[in-house]
Parts: C-alpha cells; structure tokens; sequence
C-alpha cells in the first residue's frame, strides 16, 4: 500500500527549505510570496496562478493559495511531474524532495481551519467540505492507496481525484508534523543534517515506495 493509514496526510517540500520550514512551520503559498521563504521552489508556476484566483466558497475562505496543501497519499501526480522534467521552474528531479507528514486528527485537534476536496482544488469542479467527519465521504481511498493513478476508460478523472487535497489555513506550525519521509538513507542522512543545524529532532525515514 502507498498510503500505511488512512487520515495521514502529505506535504512535499525540497530539502534547502527543510532548516526554515522547521524553524517558522508551513506557509501558504500567499504567505510564502509576501516573505521569500522558500529557498527551491518545486511547484508548477502555472498552477499556482490559477491557485491564486480559485475562490473556497466555503469557510474559512479566500482563495486556495491561502491554504497550506496535502494530498491524502504519496507517489501524487505532482510529484510524478517532478520527477519527469515537466516542471519548467525546477529540474533537480526527486531525489531532494522531502514528505512532511501529519494527519487528519492532529490538525483538527490544533483546532486549525481547513478545507478539504475531492480532487485537484484548482479545478472548477472540486468539491469544498470542511465538516472532518466528511473525509471519508469525499475521499476516494481505494484509489489514494493505489500504486497507479492514471486515467481509464471508464474513470477518465482518476488523476485529478487522486490529487484530492486538505488544505489548512495560512500556517501548519512545526510541533504538528510527525514526521519525515525521504528517498534513500543517503537523503534521510541529509536531513537529519539540516534539522540538526536549527535543533529539531524528529523521525526520518526512507521511504522508497512513494517515489517513483
């Protein structure tokens, strides 16, 4: 299975942003624009435009970029871009590519704001809930612990809904992350590095499978 629990959730981030993510937490895209955060950038720019425009029409609002993003599985579409060369503003590939993971339950306990969808949020048709005990209505979890995601036949939206995200408002502070996933040991040991350099100890572990 990609995904050992269902609830767990998964943000990546390349590791030059490790030091800062774990000092100041993860913030939303608008936030990250307002204060140059981020040292690599691995995000598809025309997405994020589009991100910047779609409106939540439910609470708390705003627009998608507003939101810290997580997908509900590893191995994502996204990542798979990465990983093919298809994101113009970055080509270092996977290998430096970072899961930041956390769940459901920690977040709510946070007593955060969030919102959480069906399939890729910047799609006009994604469906916006907020109300936690409707994640299991809304997600397709078969498919998020599926291998493979892509389109058939007979379910041509497969890799849009695979891309269903749990988006908290603004900010997700460090002390909700459990922990770190990696590529390799090799990888896993450079981050341990860096968490290192601001002080933070937490798990770090390869793990292979959600990579392509």
């Amino acid at each position: 299975m990609t995904t050992p629990k269902r609830g767990l959730l998964y943000h990546f981030t390349h590791l030059s942003n490790l030091a800062s993510v774990a000092e100041h937490g993860i913030f939303s895209d608008t936030d990250v624009a307002e204060t140059d955060r981020l040292a690599t950038e691995v995000g598809q720019q025309g997405i994020k435009a589009k991100r910047r425009l779609r409106r939540v029409p439910i609470a708390p609002g705003g627009v998608v970029a507003d939101y810290v993003p997580f997908y509900f599985a590893a191995r994502s579409p996204m990542l798979g871009s990465i990983h093919r060369g298809h994101v113009s503003s970055y080509s270092g590939g996977q290998e430096e590519v970072l899961y930041l993971v956390t769940d459901v339950d920690r977040v709510v306990e946070a007593g955060l704001e969030f919102v959480f969808t069906d399939r890729n949020a910047a799609l006009d048709v994604a469906r916006f809930e907020n109300d936690p005990t409707r994640v299991g209505a809304l997600v397709d979890w078969p498919l998020m612990e599926a291998r493979m995601w892509n389109n058939t036949s007979e379910e041509p939206d497969r890799m849009e809904r695979r891309m269903a995200e749990f988006l908290v408002h603004r900010r997700v502070a460090w002390d909700l992350i459990l922990g770190v996933a990696a590529i390799d040991e090799r990888r896993c040991r450079d981050a341990e590095a860096v968490l290192a350099t601001v002080g933070v100890t937490i798990p770090v572990r390869p793990r292979q499978d959600w990579y392509f």
